[in-house]
Formats: structure tokens, sequence, C-alpha cells
């Protein structure tokens, strides 16, 4: 067992690290009291997701400002305390991180520490107020090639809702965080001198074609061959769908060979969420996750 893993701060995200660039995008100074486009998935799906750990989970890191930080069980998703990030910050500087860990262990009588995380709040990174006008934006290009628009909010919430200028460690870039030669394949410019891949008309409509060309037909193939009906208005479709996005089909696809029979899609989306097959691993199972707890949490902010 190597220490490190004790020492080390295991962050269970997926959100990239991103740098700004030099402009400064303008941004609509809107309330949430006024009425942004939401779009509607299967009700009774949704409720039953909600009531899932992991969710639960994201959705109280999601509320959480930097300044806390949950403790909580890797597998389980346990939730087990809520401790200030000052607190945490003291811990690692002491070398006490490992003790710690150790005692909510032995509190919650798990086997092993090591499943032991420690995990910041992410409030200022999920801007609602941001992302809400573009939902309509978006909506109206993924309507027009025929995409359940959908995918463009659960991407949208996700990506990089506080910074449209984001470009991550990988060279994705933009509100779909699109990869330069994805851009490209689909029109867009991207060299030293201009990247269209800021531009949210143009990003958006190279992400409802990637979606309309590769990941749903990708996400389609993969349920008819876990012997599943491949419906496109079941929430548990949309989910394999966002996986592919995000992982690539040939990722998720070895992942949904790794788990093996299920019953239903939603059985197939939470075996997903512990499975690692390839580079399938720790944040490709967290995407469909984060993607569906902003989304409950973007609809309960729209209420208040």
């Amino acid at each position: 067992m190597k220490q490190l893993q004790f020492l080390m701060v295991l962050v269970l995200a997926i959100l990239p690290q991103t740098t700004s660039c030099q402009s400064k995008q303008a941004t609509r100074h809107i309330s949430h009291a006024d009425s942004f486009h939401c779009i509607p998935v299967s009700p009774q799906e949704l409720t039953y997701f909600r009531k899932q750990p992991p969710i639960q989970f994201w959705q109280k890191v999601i509320l959480l400002t930097k300044d806390s930080c949950i403790v909580v069980h890797k597998d389980s998703r346990n939730m087990m305390d809520v401790i200030s990030a000052a607190k945490l910050d003291s811990l690692v500087r002491d070398s006490k991180l490992e003790y710690t860990a150790q005692c909510y262990r032995d509190s919650f009588g798990y086997e092993t520490c090591e499943l032991v995380k420690f995990v910041r709040g992410k409030r200022e990174f999920f801007d609602f107020q941001k992302v809400g006008p573009l939902v309509d934006d978006a909506k109206v290009i993924f309507d027009q090639y025929n995409v359940n628009p959908i995918y463009a909010q659960f991407i949208l919430l996700i990506e990089s809702p506080n910074n449209p200028k984001a470009r991550s460690i990988s060279g994705a870039v933009g509100h779909y965080q699109l990869m330069p030669f994805v851009a490209k394949k689909y029109g867009l410019v991207v060299s030293g001198s201009r990247d269209d891949r800021h531009d949210f008309k143009l990003s958006s409509i190279a992400a409802a074609k990637l979606m309309s060309d590769y990941c749903i037909p990708n996400a389609t193939r993969m349920a008819n061959g876990a012997g599943l009906i491949a419906d496109t208005e079941s929430l548990w479709f949309q989910l394999l769908v966002m996986h592919v996005y995000n992982a690539g089909a040939g990722n998720v696809r070895k992942a949904v060979a790794a788990v093996g029979p299920v019953s239903s899609g939603e059985e197939l989306i939470i075996k997903l969420w512990k499975t690692q097959a390839g580079a399938f691993g720790n944040s490709s199972q967290n995407y469909s996750q984060l993607a569906l707890a902003s989304y409950i949490n973007y609809l309960d902010w729209l209420k208040s």
C-alpha cells in the first residue's frame, strides 16, 4: 500500500484544470428569477436517479463553496462529514491526513482508509446564472440539427460554466470543451490566430453534429449490444451518450463489455459508475454523475 495514497487529497472530480485566455467574454447579468430554458427529462427516471448516493454526493459538492470539504467514502459515496478547507489544509500541512482518514475508517467501520477521500466544494465553478441564457441559444441550434438539446444543457452545465474561455490541460476549449481535431472535422478553424471554438454558435453546431454523427449512433449500438432497447428519450440512454461524448466510443464500449449482462438501462449506468476498463477510469465514471447532479441542482435553483 503506497503511502502517497494517504498523503494526497484525491479530488473525485472530472473538472478540467483550466487557464483563462487573455480576453474576457462579456456576460449577461440576469437573475435566476428570469425564465431560463430548461430541457425536460423523464420525471420517473429523474426521481430514480435522484435517490442514488453518487448523485446526492455530487449535488452536495456543487452546492458547497471551496471553503468547505466533504469527507466521503469513495465506493459507497457515503458522506461522513463536512469540514472546512482550512482544516483540510492544516491536516495536509501537519501530515495528519492519514491519521484522520484512519479515524473516519474506524468510526464508520470501513476496512481500509484508502477509500476515505476529502473533496472540496465546487460552487464557484458551477455558475447557473451564466449558463441559463445559453441553454436557450443552444436549444435553437440543436433543434435545427434534430438533436435533443438536453445534451447541450448537460454539457453547458458542467464543462466550463464559469469560464467560457477555458482551456483544459488536454487542449479542449470553449463551452463544449472541443478538442482541436473534433472542431476541425466539423468545419471550425483552429489556428494560432483564430479559434472558432470560442464562437458559441459555431461550437454549438459542431457539438450538435458530433452528437448526431458519432455519440448517439455509438451509444445506440452499445445499448443494443447489451440487449437493451435504445430509447433516445430515456434518461439512462442520454447519460450513456454523455459518456461517449466524454470518453470516446472505444473506451465506453470496453466498459460496457466489462459490466456484462444487465436487465435495464438504469442498471447499466449505475454499474458504469463503478467500472474501470481501458482509459475509462475515475473521471469517466464521474462524468454522467456530475452532469445529472448539476442538472438537478439547476432545476432546484430555477425554482428557488
